[in-house]
């Protein structure tokens, strides 16, 4: 009797199967197995969680994100050029965020800068020269002293050398006696016979 009554259950399990009739409980509803292999949701099957594209160059960010399934923009938001070599670009945002799931389709904006916009290197500050104040034992910034510089001496013109004075040469005396031609002073007062030797009278 036993053995009757499994090759009967066995024959309806067989004949459910070949039915292709899902398995249900005494209820009338699905088995937990059966339950189990269907698709939550095809949502859950679109969803892809989006890697970290910042640092990376434009042209493999876009390449990652479009392999998987995404549309990509890219915009320059530091200086809004316009992009033309994606591989001179870098990736500084992404949105939406890296490690947040989007839908296969959906398009993720990337914010770029250019490669060469590098910012210019702050100068160093020139160090003022700190003394200690005597028993105080705080810095403070101490000037150099400043030299005092003596205004040139004036220049005195130049002295003309001394000018002698004229030599003025006392006039002959007005001879009354009687000159000879030669110049010579005849002694005497007698005119006759004067200047014998001498050329003659002249006066």
């Amino acid at each position: 009797m036993k053995k009757s009554l499994a090759v009967v259950v066995l024959a309806a399990l067989l004949t459910a199967g070949c039915s292709g009739k899902a398995p249900v409980d005494s209820a009338g509803k699905p088995s937990a197995q059966q339950v189990a292999a269907t698709p939550s949701s095809t949502a859950d099957a679109t969803s892809v969680t989006l890697p970290n594209e910042i640092g990376k160059t434009l042209d493999k960010a876009q390449k990652e994100l479009e392999g998987l399934g995404f549309k990509v923009s890219s915009t320059d938001t530091v200086e809004g050029k316009t992009i033309v070599l994606k591989s001179n670009w870098e990736v500084i945002s992404q949105d939406p965020a890296a490690g947040t799931s989007a839908a296969k389709g959906s398009k993720v904006k990337l914010g770029v800068k250019h490669l060469t916009n590098t910012p210019s290197p702050t100068p160093t500050p020139t160090p003022t020269p700190a003394a200690q104040v005597a028993g105080g034992g705080a810095d403070v910034n101490v000037q150099p002293p400043v030299v005092p510089v003596a205004p040139p001496a004036p220049v005195a013109p130049p002295v003309a050398p001394p000018v002698a004075p004229p030599v003025v040469q006392d006039p002959v005396p007005n001879y009354g006696g009687i000159i000879c031609r030669d110049g010579y002073h005849w002694p005497g007062t007698t005119r006759q016979g004067a200047c014998r030797g001498h050329n003659g009278i002249a006066n």
